[in-house]
């Protein structure tokens, strides 16, 4: 039964559509217009997997520096650390992207552009929908793989520390050597789960213009007015996406998890 379990919203769904057979031409790829309906949407799939691959690598770098920020002796950097998160935690992800999107532009375009801040951030002045994305998606898996990596390095032995810093070790140092390898058996499973998230969140780029899945569906829906059958396949496309990702969690978290 638990092999079945995956595949059970699978098959109610094909069932609830059922009654509507006819409404699958438009994907139907024997059809030149229904194949290039369906590879339109497949397109799509892959936008929505560059763009929450984009997010959490950029993400896992955010939450590593705001971890070891979290982890300083200065009080200050820990401040500045700890207020990121609980803002970015407490902040809607959909709010997020909307201030990143149209507000973020408008303070840069305000900068004086011979300056040297112009310089540095003026290209946000022009963000696509897809930079926009990214950043928004990365800032606020940052936020939360930034309490994953605490957690993790704080679960390596404080003996273990101590060791190598008696042995003339740097904080930095030891941190890359020591504490990082071993805490990497604990990171990896809970990182692949937030990638399944930022799947998950991946979708709310629809809302400024991205065409990513949600959007194509939404498009080929006001064209074609199938709503059933479109966001039924957008389900499909979701759930067979998610599911896989399920699959290579457990499989990590059962090769590389920290013992009992």
């Amino acid at each position: 039964m638990r092999r079945l379990a995956p595949v059970l919203p699978l098959a109610v769904l094909l069932l609830l559509t059922g009654c509507s057979a006819e409404g699958w031409h438009i994907v139907n790829p024997a059809d030149s217009e229904g194949w290039a309906n369906l590879r339109f949407l497949l397109e799509g799939a892959w936008l929505t997997l560059a763009l929450s691959a984009m997010a959490l690598l950029s993400g896992v770098a955010i939450g590593l520096g705001t971890a070891a920020l979290r982890l300083s002796r200065h009080r200050p950097l820990r401040a500045v650390a700890e207020i990121y998160v609980e803002l970015v935690r407490t902040l809607p992800l959909f709010v997020l992207l909307l201030w990143v999107f149209y507000a973020l532009p408008i303070m840069v375009q305000g900068l004086d552009r011979e300056g040297w801040g112009f310089a540095l951030v003026g290209w946000i002045a022009d963000l696509t929908p897809f930079t926009a994305a990214v950043i928004a998606l990365a800032l606020n898996a940052g936020a939360f793989l930034s309490e994953i990596f605490r957690a993790g390095i704080e679960g390596v032995p404080r003996g273990q520390v101590e060791a190598a810093q008696s042995l003339g070790m740097g904080r930095w140092l030891t941190l890359r050597r020591i504490i990082l390898p071993q805490a990497l058996r604990r990171l990896l499973p809970p990182t692949v789960s937030q990638f399944i998230h930022t799947v998950k969140d991946s979708s709310l780029a629809s809302s400024i213009g991205l065409a990513e899945l949600t959007r194509r569906a939404t498009e080929l829906q006001t064209q074609t007015y199938r709503p059933l059958e479109l966001y039924t396949l957008l389900a499909l496309e979701y759930l067979i996406i998610l599911l896989l990702l399920s699959r290579l969690a457990r499989w990590l978290e059962r090769r590389w998890g920290a013992p009992p």
